[in-house]
């Protein structure tokens, strides 16, 4: 399972629904990333906070830094250099939320026009009008070399991100616009992150981490739309546990490079859902904690 769980949870403890402290966040995420732990990925912290993060590390600390560009894209250069400036984080990524009631493919060409290129960037895409197109154009500046640092791949320079969660107006909560998401992604070899509270399988009122790992690797292999939307509708949660088990692992590094990481309010208790479901063994079993 290591090529499809390694670092796959970002710690966004500082986001809702938990707005944790910062006092408590960081030495929580500190003991999530054990060596023995290769779940835990970046540590999500919005643009706005990180001044007062900046007083809460120690000298031990060399954090991969996720900044949530909360302030703005005007902001964003100044934030970045004050990242850079610090040696106990890593700028590891950059995450910018398009206005909610732009048109947003032209509020990505906007945004994509102004993004530093010398640290991977997720553009969170809204599902209203123009957010098909909003992907083509992520898509095309990703291939672009104006867009590309010389130490950044490519392939990971630009991405999506999808924000889960939501009242659904088509059954599952979401699942028909996730699922067009996922298969939008694949289909333009995108990466992409999700974040926002999940359970490890579907249920009433969450999406389920599982079915959106296996519904990214089912439209990675060129899965077709209805079929990721009938994976993420699954509730059988040892039966996805089975599926996610019998991956082959170019199928898992398939579906990770377009899923990218997911942000969860709560390492501990997603890192207990999978325990619970059989994908992960606990970090103090053995040196790997995947079976």
């Amino acid at each position: 399972m290591g090529a499809l769980l390694a670092r796959l949870l970002d710690d966004a403890a500082l986001f809702p629904p938990h707005h944790a402290p910062m006092d408590r966040a960081l030495p929580a995420h500190r003991a999530a990333c054990r060596p023995a732990d290769p779940l835990a990925g970046r540590f999500l912290c919005p643009a706005s906070r990180f001044a007062e993060l900046r007083t809460h590390l120690v000298p031990e600390d060399l954090l991969d830094l996720g900044v949530v560009a909360d302030t703005g894209i005007e902001e964003l250069p100044k934030t970045l250099d004050a990242v850079r400036g610090e040696p106990r984080v890593r700028p590891a990524s950059v995450e910018i939320a398009l206005p909610r009631s732009a048109d947003q493919a032209r509020a990505a060409a906007v945004t994509i026009a102004r993004l530093p290129a010398d640290v991977p960037t997720r553009i969170e895409v809204r599902r209203s009008p123009g957010w098909l197109h909003a992907l083509d154009r992520i898509a095309a500046a990703r291939d672009s070399a104006a867009h590309t640092a010389a130490h950044v791949p490519r392939e990971a320079a630009l991405g999506a991100k999808y924000r889960v969660g939501g009242s659904a107006t088509d059954g599952v909560p979401g699942a028909g616009a996730l699922a067009a998401f996922i298969a939008a992604c694949a289909e333009r070899d995108l990466p992409f992150t999700c974040a926002g509270p999940v359970h490890a399988v579907r249920d009433a009122s969450h999406h389920g981490l599982m079915n959106i790992l296996l519904a990214t690797a089912q439209a990675a292999g060129g899965g077709a739309e209805p079929a990721v939307r009938r994976t993420l509708e699954r509730t059988d949660a040892a039966g996805l546990a089975g599926d996610l088990l019998a991956l082959p692992e170019a199928e898992a590094r398939a579906a990770r490079r377009i899923l990218v990481a997911f942000g969860v309010p709560d390492v501990r208790g997603t890192r207990r859902d999978l325990e619970t479901a059989g994908l992960i063994r606990r970090p103090d079993i053995g040196e790997d904690s995947f079976p």
